[in-house]
């Protein structure tokens, strides 16, 4: 995720907070889950390591989404 919660913290998101806090901790989970099946992938045979493969792709495209979800919440307090 490139947003920090210090970015949140110093930004006017007023009751935007809430959602936006919420949504890094989604995205920062997808990330931990995608590293955790990258090492996996490492570490197993063929199958597993699709399988893993696939789930790390699911998690980059969830912390993705959780990402552009925060940037929208930013952009509001910024115009």
């Amino acid at each position: 995720m490139k947003t920090q919660l210090s970015q949140l913290l110093d930004s006017n998101l007023g009751q935007g907070y809430i959602v936006a806090s919420e949504t890094l901790n989604i995205g920062e989970k997808a990330e931990r889950i995608a590293k955790q099946a990258k090492n996996a992938q490492d570490e197993n045979g063929e199958f597993a390591k699709m399988f893993a493969s696939n789930i790390e792709q699911w998690m980059h495209e969830i912390a993705d989404m959780a990402q552009k979800s925060i940037d929208r919440q930013l952009e509001k307090v910024e115009a």
